[in-house]
């Protein structure tokens, strides 16, 4: 009675936040509790985490459902926050209603916030932690015309226009596994997170397979394999850096500016490049040091890491100025191009060239990789959406030979012929078909074997590779006009300097079209 009285007796403000504390108070106590056995946070320490002053800037659609009492919220918390004092929108499931799990009110609060976005021109955080849609509520409703199914179609249109990022903090399967890959990035939580089109119970029902999470879709299995995200995190607190580093390189949309940073000299002096490139063109190095002597110290963030790692790519800083390097590693697989890093190259080229980041390709490779596995996983499709992606990007791109361009590979890397802005080459450059030794197999098989006597045949075959090897002498090729420039390479990290601001301006249009037909 005394608490009837009470609540009588509390002004209109007072009601209303009281509602909104014990509505951001989350699920029952049980949902709490089984969230805790799990070791995650609760969504709203999450949110803490991620944005400025660990608070939002507003929260949205908060008294959704807020008739009953065990679906506060209807499980989802959605509104804005603050990241380096930019604005960015955010949805976020609450593990302890109903295990985040997505009702006609959640799906309509993730939708308006889609809308909202796309209208602000901001970029969209999306926090998943859901066991998916809720069956029980489900009808028609996924399929419907304004409904969750159009989640979907939300992330198909903002695709391009503003940057989209996904975490997953656990399970997700069916509709919210699609989410994060829907998203330009997403990162995985390993361990905790799991993402498939299919539960293990349901792929043991549909296939008689038995399989556990971290196996089906853990983020292990993720980033390497499929290569379905782009960030492997060891926690939460990891997972929130990511998204602040991350979001440091992105603009808020499609046409405004990227984000600038006082400029740093790099970790590796640039006077050490000649030294990092070995003499011999077959010895392998790691790309990463000729990066960490060309970029702002400290701002390479390589995405897709452990992902057909023969490519390296990501964002740095040059100058103070974001640019996307995308670049061959000849110490993985000699650099060669697979098909799977073939599709690596093409999203990230598609990504850069939709938020107008600029692109810097360091070309070190000995072409495709060839053999029936090859054929099987599609190299010659796969292959073209890089070299498509390459040839349609129109942001200011520098191509930079490194050491060897062999094959169509040098077509991927966006080579003289696929309209860098400038084509550079290092002393150390050979571009050609193929490389001496396959080159003069190729050739000269039948003279080569009819020779009995093994020295003669030695000295026959190093002629013919010395005589093969002067045809594409760089000097001769930069006589020829065949690349823009043979510089110094000491001198490689203030000449693209100099470059990308020449070309900040860039305005190029390809021929009128409605779209292509190449997919990337």
């Amino acid at each position: 009675m005394n608490e009837m009285i009470k609540e009588a007796t509390l002004t209109r403000e007072e009601k209303i936040k009281k509602e909104i504390g014990r509505i951001k108070k989350g699920g029952p106590e049980s949902g709490h509790e089984k969230l805790k056995n799990t070791q995650k946070l609760f969504v709203r320490d999450r949110l803490k985490l991620i944005f400025d002053n660990q608070k939002l800037l507003y929260e949205t659609g908060i008294f959704a459902r807020s008739t009953k009492p065990d679906l506060p919220g209807d499980g989802a918390v959605v509104g804005t926050g603050h990241i380096d004092e930019r604005i960015v929108f955010f949805t976020a499931n609450d593990f302890t209603v109903k295990a985040g799990s997505i009702g006609d009110m959640h799906g309509e609060k993730i939708l308006r916030i889609q809308e909202a976005a796309i209208r602000a021109k901001r970029p969209v955080l999306y926090l998943i932690d859901s066991s998916g849609g809720r069956i029980d509520e489900a009808g028609g409703y996924h399929v419907a015309k304004h409904s969750g199914g159009r989640v979907f179609y939300n992330h198909s249109v903002m695709s391009g226009r503003i940057p989209q990022i996904g975490v997953l903090y656990g399970p997700c399967f069916a509709g919210t596994a699609y989410m994060p890959v829907f998203c330009d990035f997403t990162i995985m939580v390993d361990k905790m997170a799991g993402m498939a089109i299919a539960s293990p119970r349901m792929v043991q029902m549909a296939t008689g397979q038995k399989i556990d999470v971290e196996t089906l879709g853990g983020a292990k299995m993720h980033a390497t394999k499929s290569g379905s995200i782009d960030f492997r995190v060891e926690s939460e607190e990891e997972a929130a850096e990511v998204v602040r580093k991350l979001l440091s390189y992105l603009p808020d949309s499609f046409d405004a500016p990227l984000p600038e940073r006082e400029a740093v000299l790099p970790k590796i002096n640039p006077a050490l490049i000649d030294e990092i490139i070995p003499q011999d063109p077959n010895k392998a190095y790691d790309v990463h040091e000729l990066i960490d002597a060309l970029v702002d110290a400290d701002s390479f963030l390589e995405v897709q890491k452990e992902y057909a790692s023969e490519l390296v790519v990501g964002f740095a800083r040059m100058n103070g100025k974001v640019i996307g390097i995308v670049a061959n590693q000849p110490k993985i697989k000699g650099g060669a191009i697979f098909p799977e890093s073939a599709d690596k190259g093409a999203n990230f080229v598609w990504t850069c060239d939709a938020y107008n980041i600029p692109l810097l390709y360091l070309c070190d490779t000995p072409g495709f990789m060839v053999g029936s596995q090859m054929e099987h996983a599609g190299i010659l499709r796969r292959g073209r959406n890089f070299i498509y992606a390459s040839s349609c990007a129109t942001v200011p791109k520098m191509c930079v030979i490194v050491r060897k361009a062999y094959g169509a590979g040098i077509y991927a890397m966006a080579g003289p012929a696929y309209d860098p802005d400038t084509t550079i080459a290092l002393p150390s450059a050979e571009i050609a078909i193929m490389g001496p030794e396959a080159a003069i197999n190729a050739v000269y098989f039948n003279k080569i074997a009819a020779i009995e006597d093994a020295a003669e045949k030695a000295a026959l075959v190093q002629q013919l590779r010395d005589e093969y090897r002067a045809s594409y002498d760089i000097q001769k090729l930069a006589s020829d006009l065949v690349v823009d420039d043979l510089i110094v390479p000491s001198e490689l990290r203030d000449e693209l300097i100099a470059r990308y601001e020449t070309f900040e301006n860039k305005d190029y249009l390809l021929p009128a079209k409605k779209h292509g037909t190449i997919l990337s």
